[in-house]
């Protein structure tokens, strides 16, 4: 008698296991994790942020695609977090930071390790000095604050200082805290590099006996940088009507990790790119960051390789607004 019972035992745990909920229906995070993308941003204050969160609002599709925007530390520090933090799949950095990388060696093979899916906005150099000085060569031999070592400020004004051969005393201070000691005359100067106009000016005024200077757009800097312009429609309290501010500008990329084609991160990132370069023309009008207006997402980036699934995506829609670039170089 004892065959029956254990037969009849089996067919009930088989009938249970049908029945019983799969690991997905219990959890239904489990299947949205899956297309949930990671993008490691900049600071409060930067435009990085403010470019994730538009994507998010606007391409967020429940289970289909998240996207989760992240605080960043520094440009290197994002680096290292695409490449290692777990969550992390994609990350809006600089450009120069390649170049930085590759000149030092802090991160061998770095170019074979990473890759770009598409330009996005530029970000320009702020210098802002105390009144007295009226041009970079008259800072040397001052205190001027590059902002917290290894973030994208830092690694650019490093690059334009070089280049213009002028030696300062470097600081390396959070944005607020040397914004408080400028106005003090406590620094003599401060960089920041952020797409303009940037809310990290909205608390200076001219009164505080500050301005911007210009930055030459010299041979030094033509490799990695654009030239740029500020206006006083930028920064109507720190330039006047009839001014301009000639500096530099950097690209923002959108940067992945060189990856196998099977694995779950690259289809995930492959449809991001689907959905992002399918969508451009929504995100360049309001209520979206003004930057948008200049993304030009097939546009080259000098000493980066695009990901395979981007590049596909171009040359599969050569008519799309992703894939012409000339409008949004000529409003760049």
């Amino acid at each position: 008698m004892a065959r029956p019972v254990r037969l009849f035992g089996c067919l009930a745990l088989l009938a249970i296991g049908l029945s019983a909920p799969t690991k997905a229906q219990q959890d239904p995070y489990a299947a949205a994790s899956r297309w949930t993308v990671g993008i490691m941003t900049g600071d409060m204050k930067g435009t990085a942020l403010r470019m994730a969160n538009d994507m998010a609002l606007a391409l967020n599709d429940g289970p289909n695609l998240r996207i989760v925007p992240m605080i960043g530390e520094s440009s290197i520090q994002n680096v290292t977090d695409l490449v290692h933090l777990k969550g992390v799949d994609a990350a809006i950095v600089q450009s120069d930071v390649l170049t930085y990388l590759r000149r030092t060696n802090d991160f061998p093979g770095i170019e074979e390790t990473i890759q770009f899916v598409g330009k996005l906005h530029s970000a320009e150099l702020h210098v802002l000095s105390r009144m007295n000085y009226l041009c970079l060569a008259e800072l040397a031999g001052r205190k001027v604050n590059f902002g917290p070592v290894g973030s994208g400020s830092s690694l650019t004004a490093q690059a334009v200082f070089e280049a213009s051969g002028v030696q300062v005393q470097p600081q390396y201070l959070p944005h607020a805290l040397a914004a408080e000691r400028l106005r003090k005359g406590q620094l003599d100067a401060m960089v920041f590099v952020s797409g303009k106009p940037s809310d990290a000016f909205d608390e200076i005024r001219y009164t505080d006996g500050v301005h911007f200077l210009d930055v030459a757009f010299s041979s030094g800097l033509q490799r990695d940088y654009l030239p740029a312009i500020m206006t006083h429609d930028d920064y109507p309290d720190l330039i006047a009507p009839d001014e301009t501010v000639s500096t530099i500008a950097v690209s923002s990329v959108l940067a992945v990790t060189k990856m196998p084609s099977d694995s779950e991160r690259y289809a995930k990132l492959e449809r991001l790119v689907d959905r992002l370069f399918s969508r451009i023309e929504q995100f360049r009008r309001p209520p979206n960051h003004v930057k948008w207006r200049e993304v030009a997402l097939s546009a080259p980036v000098n000493g980066w390789t695009r990901f395979p699934p981007a590049q596909q995506w171009l040359k599969n829609n050569p008519e799309s607004a992703a894939a012409k670039t000339a409008t949004a170089q000529r409003r760049e």
